[in-house]
């Protein structure tokens, strides 16, 4: 794992919050380059093509996240569409519960997440009404098997978890419009950079 000068900015959260277009909108007004998650390679397309279960989801996110980094060695500013940390929140739900607690999940999550080429320089995870956030995904057609209201909670929460144990990391409120949640994001971006 290596960390570069540059940011590498990850846009975390539950579905319908926001995460695509505020990645498009940072790639656009600041210039970075994107990675977007699950990637359109065998790997990628591996993970959309049945319901795996939760070990199997991870360690193939896991795998198309390192393979991912690897290949686009990239210079510059780099924002990406979900990140590690969504391997953390969304696997977790299910993951996590296989440890005593919280700290001793993160604690396996972080030394897995050593294996891959980069990490994170910064964190933005977007959060919502659960409520919300399904409105936005109903409205775009049909649902992922991640889309579902109790689930979601249980994800939302583990990102909550994130608080403290990694640095960088800025929740920003998505319950607004667009509008409001890119002049909050620009604030955020400018004060990074």
């Amino acid at each position: 794992m290596t960390r570069s000068s540059s940011v590498y900015l990850a846009i975390e959260g539950i579905d319908g919050t926001g995460k695509t277009f505020v990645t498009k909108h940072i790639a656009e007004k600041f210039k970075f380059s994107v990675v977007q998650e699950p990637s359109s390679s065998k790997i990628g397309s591996l993970i959309n093509e049945e319901d795996w279960d939760p070990v199997t989801d991870f360690f193939l996110f896991m795998a198309d996240r390192a393979a991912l980094l690897r290949e686009g060695k990239r210079s510059g500013n780099l924002v990406s569409d979900r990140s590690l940390f969504s391997s953390y929140a969304y696997q977790g739900y299910y993951l996590s519960k296989s440890f005593d607690d919280i700290g001793r999940y993160f604690d396996f999550f972080m030394n897995t997440a050593r294996l891959l080429p980069s990490l994170p320089t910064h964190v933005f995870v977007l959060f919502c009404d659960v409520d919300v956030a399904l409105g936005r995904v109903m409205k775009r057609g049909s649902t992922s098997r991640f889309e579902k209201r109790e689930y979601l909670n249980g994800v939302q929460n583990l990102y909550y978890s994130l608080k403290g144990r990694i640095d960088n990391l800025v929740f920003i409120d998505s319950n607004g419009s667009l509008e409001e949640l890119y002049r909050e994001v620009d604030k955020q971006v400018t004060r990074l950079l």
